[in-house]
């Protein structure tokens, strides 16, 4: 449980860093960000090996 966690809070965490970097400062922006990042961590984390 603590590696799906981890793995949603990193990727929310990068979601945002890669639209900040990007030029995309609304806050609109970064909540996209951040959810498509939410989105990519729970699939990565659910195609590790169980």
């Amino acid at each position: 449980m603590l590696t799906w966690l981890t793995f949603i809070f990193v990727g929310s965490l990068s979601g945002v860093i890669i639209a900040w970097a990007l030029d995309m400062k609304t806050p609109r922006e970064l909540v996209q960000g951040a959810v498509g990042g939410f989105i990519a961590g729970l699939l990565m984390a659910a195609m590790l090996p169980h």
